[in-house]
């Protein structure tokens, strides 16, 4: 009979479900595992594509660009181009070949370009190229081309666009343009237009290089769409709904250059990836349909699903034996567990327990709970002890605390033998010894008022001031509305010995200032000093080490000769939390500057 409540029911049925679910979970992680790892490697894939294909066509359109620029800038051509070489006779034939020329000798002979074109408003036209054209045309035939009123409503910055039709009957092909308008001299109005083209192909050779796999295979599942910033697609020639939607798609997802949409054209998850160019204001989009991505992984998913049924069945059968042999020995062991006590805790007072199993995991288990109780017997020893010992230690933190006490009596005794000799310089010294002495070694870790703080500091300036005099210049303005703050004890006056410490290192007198005020939303106190400052490296390391200070996991140690800056930083994030402002910076004037800012 199979009893639900036996041991060996409970381990078939735990053992058979567990099997289940672990395979399901292994098929699951497993498909879900090696589809992002895909769709990572796609998404990277795609934006390298998009990358190289838009650094491509940069580098295209900047040797056009630079070209137009060189040729603007050549003072000869110039004043060839504004001279009468247009008009049919010999002077100016001569000046058409010396026009050739100087344009050859800065582009040189590789015609790297289809077209260069220039032109006046007034219709003298000059085309060279695979057709080497002097002309005049009729201004009203320029007039009506809408991209040369562009051109020259950008007053000489670069115009690129898509040419589909041949504006000058020269019978040139599809070409990509870089135009830009330009005067006979600085400062005139432009009146005349520089135009480079480039065949249309060479743009498309380039994206179809960019899909060629390591195999010489061309990458069909990939598609490349550039659109100019306007939303005009430049590739493909021919618009399509899908086009449209990617270009709807990059618009939404700005912050992204890595996304998925559904796409209703043909019912897919498509993973597209955009980059875009500053320089040509082009936006070059690669997209892969995820379904045929993961085409291969859904098949071999199913498989693993199949061959896991089988092996589930399998499992099944071979659970039940195994749990009917394991029944016995631990039913021994559980009766052992449950006559535990602490009067049978030592293995010494007890029957060991024999398994009989021939199972090295069972007779494990048993040795296993034998070492068990001898190491809790052990452990209820050291328990014992250890609390023997925190009592103890206790009682010398008490005796602790009487120590500084020898230290007060013994200023005290010092300063009244100095006042008895006269010299109150030394009286002066103890007693503001003593009053940091005691603000210092106070056992408690609260928050302390800013005015305690100030006037800890004022002990420390006091006997700086005595060794110094008139050397050290305090100037302290903290408002009153600040004073009641509470703030982390020994905050300031070891940012004022770090000014101490490395700002005397020029001629006297050292300043050192102390401001605090209300601030919107908060309040700020700034330490500055007429030192060297910090050094550029310094600052930059120290706010590294803020940016890795945790202090919920680790605080700097504390130390009364010691504390440094992130030490201070650390207490401070504790107690503000996000609140805190902590800058180091250099003033314009010399000196180092200390900013602890709290904006609630």
């Amino acid at each position: 009979m199979f009893k639900s409540k036996t041991i060996q029911s409970k381990l078939f049925l735990s053992y058979s479900l567990l099997i289940i679910v672990v395979i399901l979970v292994f098929a699951t992680s497993f498909y879900v595992y090696i589809s992002k790892i895909l769709e990572n490697k796609a998404s990277e894939s795609l934006y390298q594509v998009s990358s190289h294909i838009t650094a491509e066509f940069d580098s295209q359109l900047q040797l056009m660009n630079s070209t137009s620029e060189k040729l603007l800038f050549s003072k000869p051509l110039n004043r060839l181009f504004f001279s009468d070489m247009f008009q049919l006779n010999k002077s100016t034939i001569d000046q058409q070949r010396q026009f050739n020329e100087i344009l050859y000798s800065i582009i040189g002979l590789n015609k790297e370009f289809s077209q260069i074109n220039m032109f006046r408003s007034s219709g003298e036209f000059a085309s060279i190229g695979d057709n080497s054209v002097f002309s005049i045309i009729s201004p009203e035939q320029i007039a009506k081309i809408q991209w040369v009123h562009t051109a020259f409503m950008k007053n000489g910055k670069k115009l690129i666009s898509l040419h589909k039709q041949d504006a000058w009957n020269l019978k040139t092909p599809t070409v990509i343009s870089l135009s830009r308008a330009f005067s006979p001299s600085w400062g005139e109005n432009e009146t005349s237009i520089l135009e480079i083209q480039q065949d249309y192909h060479v743009f498309s050779n380039m994206i179809k290089s960019a899909l060629v796999k390591p195999d010489s295979q061309t990458r069909q599942e990939i598609t490349v769409y550039v659109f100019n910033k306007n939303g005009e697609l430049i590739y493909p020639m021919e618009t399509t709904q899908t086009a449209q939607l990617y270009w709807e798609s990059v618009l939404t997802h700005a912050n992204t250059s890595n996304f998925i949409i559904k796409n209703a054209n043909t019912q897919s998850e498509d993973m597209i990836s955009y980059t875009y160019s500053d320089f040509s204001e082009w936006t070059v989009i690669a997209s892969e349909s995820k379904n045929l991505l993961l085409k291969p992984v859904t098949a071999f998913r199913n498989v693993i699903l199949v061959f896991g049924l089988i092996a589930i069945l399998i499992t099944l059968l071979i659970s039940y034996i195994v749990s009917q042999t394991l029944t016995t020995p631990i039913k021994k062991i559980h009766r052992s567990i449950r006559s535990l006590s602490l009067t049978t805790l030592s293995p010494k007072l007890s029957t060991p327990i024999e398994s009989h199993s021939h199972l090295n995991e069972l007779e494990q288990l048993n040795y296993s709970f034998q070492d068990m109780r001898l190491r809790l017997q052990e452990s209820l020893d050291e328990a014992i002890s250890s609390r023997s010992h925190e009592l103890e230690a206790r009682m010398f933190a008490l005796q602790a605390q009487m120590n500084p006490h020898f230290l007060y009596n013994t200023i005290t005794n010092v300063s009244v033998m100095a006042e008895e000799s006269g010299q109150q310089s030394i009286v002066d010294v103890c007693e503001s010894l003593s009053v940091m002495l005691r603000y210092i070694s106070s056992e408690h870790a609260a928050p302390v008022k800013l005015c305690e703080e100030l006037e800890h500091t004022n002990s420390y300036l006091n006997l700086m001031k005595l060794r110094y005099e008139d050397d050290i210049i305090v100037h302290m303005d903290v408002s009153d509305s600040l004073l009641d703050l509470d703030v982390p004890k020994l905050m300031l006056q070891p940012i004022v010995e770090n000014c101490m410490k490395y700002g005397i290192h020029i001629d006297p007198p050292w300043i050192i200032t102390i401001i605090g005020r209300q601030v919107s939303g908060g309040w700020e106190l700034t330490i500055r000093d007429n030192g060297k400052g910090f050094n550029a490296d310094e600052i930059v390391h120290l706010q590294e080490q803020f940016a890795k200070t945790d202090p919920l996991v680790r605080i700097p140690n504390l130390k009364i000769n010691g504390m440094g800056l992130l030490n201070i930083y650390a207490r401070l994030t504790l107690l503000f939390g996000d609140a805190l402002i902590f800058t180091l910076s250099n003033h314009p004037e010399g000196g180092a500057v200390v900013t602890i800012c709290i904006k609630h």
